[in-house]
């Protein structure tokens, strides 16, 4: 459906936890999501077939896909653990600033898919090429983060005392780190036969909001633009950042943003981002799935016009194997017919 506002065009999104529905709809284990490709194909095909019988169509269903944040990271040496019944973690894996720089440093023009995890990944997508008959299915799901997540990620909490104590090597570090996704980047899409740089990309940075706002021109902005620039051609730049505050908002446009994606954000709120946000700059809004499932239909279509009118672009919402625990899955219902107001048709 086309929805607009004052003659501005506006959408609703709803994100399907789908990993989550192949357990509970699928009958298998969160480690079996990510490990037994065979077992996954007929537990998304139940999922699948029940969220579209149930929801009539009206959800985007993903396709088979088993994403896996730290995809890069694994690559260059990340000890990853797949618990039975929980989303898979990683460990920090450099015990210095030092020692992560030469690990960065030694990887440099590395072959990615010498990593046992990158081989299981592009094992799967060919079974789930062949299951599915589908085309379309390229090596994905083995992802990457944005450079300020990595970094921490590798150095894990020490990070943000290397930030004060080692400032010029962290600088460095932070370089190598980008670089080295990007180059992970390009060789994700050239496996794909795909073009190395994109007409328009997105960033999903959620620690760089650990980062003081003063500190943003020093360690976070140089290094967003430098992830966007070694990818992307085009000029569509989008950013998913979580636990972002107001004071942070005035730096997005060094980064040349023109969508925001503040995600679960608690210091945000419609009123201190739209005082902040540079007006340039979309806002895809979210109404949290752990929520949405508790709101009465009044608040629901309440927060829909409220959101709207703050001159978000998104309005979002999500749902997980959660709203069919609690029975409220018709909550979801209720968020799209809010829209019916902005319907065009």
């Amino acid at each position: 459906m086309e929805y607009s506002y004052n003659g501005r065009k506006i959408r609703s999104v709803i994100d399907v936890y789908m990993s989550e529905y192949v357990t509970y709809f699928g009958g298998i284990t969160w480690r079996e999501v990510y490990m037994d490709y065979e077992k996954y194909v007929p537990a998304y095909r139940a999922a699948k077939e029940y969220l579209t019988k149930y929801f009539k169509g009206l959800l985007n269903i993903p396709g088979p896909n088993v994403a896996l944040s730290y995809g890069h990271l694994a690559s260059l040496g990340a000890p990853v653990t797949f618990p039975v019944d929980g989303e898979p973690n990683m460990s920090a894996f450099a015990g210095s600033i030092d020692e992560a720089i030469e690990i960065l440093k030694a990887s440099k023009g590395k072959d990615f898919s010498g990593n046992p995890l990158f081989r299981h990944y592009m094992d799967m997508c060919k079974y789930f090429k062949e299951a599915f008959n589908e085309s379309k299915v390229t090596f994905r799901g083995f992802g990457w983060q944005g450079p300020l997540t990595s970094a921490m990620l590798m150095r894990g909490q020490d990070f943000l005392y290397d930030i004060y104590d080692e400032p010029e090597k962290c600088r460095e570090y932070i370089y190598l780190m980008t670089d080295s996704i990007i180059d992970y980047v390009k060789f994700c899409r050239r496996l794909n036969g795909e073009p190395e740089f994109s007409n328009g990309f997105g960033i999903c940075d959620d620690f760089a909001s650990m980062i003081p706002p003063d500190m943003w021109d020093d360690f976070v902005v140089p290094y967003l633009n430098q992830e966007y620039e070694g990818l992307s051609n085009g000029t569509h730049r989008h950013l998913h950042a979580e636990n972002l505050t107001p004071k942070h908002l005035k730096y997005l446009p060094k980064i040349k943003l023109n969508n925001f994606q503040p995600s679960v954000s608690d210091a945000l709120t419609l009123q201190n981002v739209k005082e902040n946000l540079d007006p340039g700059i979309t806002l895809d809004w979210l109404l949290y799935g752990y929520v949405i499932i508790f709101m009465t239909d009044s608040k629901i279509e309440e927060w829909v016009d409220t959101t709207i009118k703050a001159g978000a672009s998104v309005a979002r919402t999500q749902i997980g194997a959660l709203c069919f625990k609690q029975n409220k899955q018709d909550k979801i219902f209720t968020f799209l017919k809010a829209f019916d107001k902005y319907s065009n048709v």
